[in-house]
């Protein structure tokens, strides 16, 4: 008895890729996976705070829109379906590309070329001006993640903070002091803003007597 197996080659097209590394070899489930991008200049460097969204057509931030760390990675989890990634910085030359729908984890290496600019990724900034506060509560970085319902800041903090304040006006006037969380959900007028303003305090003690530390009031840019 001849068993006969069929073999269909899978072609896409690949615009911005120099290599691809499977980070597990294990297959996981149909509906979500790790899509990661490594991004590099054309010396092989990692660039860091390069803007990266990944999503669909029509809504090109819908599974992540965020920053390279220091090593120039990102990763989201995301759906088994075809993505449309967009990875730009200034001075470089916007890249966007499709990938085809994959059910296992991933990281994509990109090379992005000095030159005009080309598809932007708008995932706001990292931390941008500031004014002095008292330390230690100390702001190195903020991560904009534009999701389909809202805007999130999730902020790369030490200090321990208890407690943030966010507003589109710089003397907060408009804000109150709320419970902090490593992810901040911004509501339709804060997420709809060019820039808002945050500030973060750690405090303890009671009405009479305390001691409180606070940040300086930053600012983030939600549009370039």
């Amino acid at each position: 008895m001849t068993i006969k197996t069929n073999l269909s080659s899978l072609t896409g097209k690949l615009v911005m890729s120099v290599a691809v590394v499977a980070l597990s070899a294990m297959a996981i489930p149909a509906t979500a996976a790790t899509f990661g991008v490594r991004v590099v200049d054309n010396n092989g460097a990692p660039v860091a705070g390069a803007a990266v969204c990944i999503g669909l057509q029509g809504n090109y931030k819908q599974f992540g829109a965020t920053f390279t760390d220091s090593q120039g990675q990102v990763s989201v989890e995301v759906p088994n379906v075809p993505l449309l990634v967009t990875v730009s910085k200034d001075r470089f030359t916007g890249i966007r590309t499709t990938e085809p729908a994959r059910s296992f984890n991933l990281l994509k290496q990109v090379k992005l070329l000095e030159g005009v600019p080309g598809p932007r990724c708008r995932a706001g900034s990292v931390l941008a001006e500031s004014e002095p506060g008292v330390p230690p509560i100390t702001v190195s970085s903020i991560a904009v993640r534009a999701g389909p319902v809202s805007t999130t800041l999730a902020p790369d903090v030490t200090g321990e903070p208890s407690q943030y304040r966010v507003s589109t006006l710089k003397d907060f006037s408009d804000a109150k002091w709320k419970k902090f969380d490593n992810l901040i959900a911004l509501n339709g007028a804060l997420s709809d803003a060019d820039k808002i303003y945050l500030q973060m305090r750690k405090r303890s003690g009671s009405s009479k007597a305390y001691l409180e530390s606070v940040s300086d009031v930053l600012t983030v840019r939600l549009t370039n």
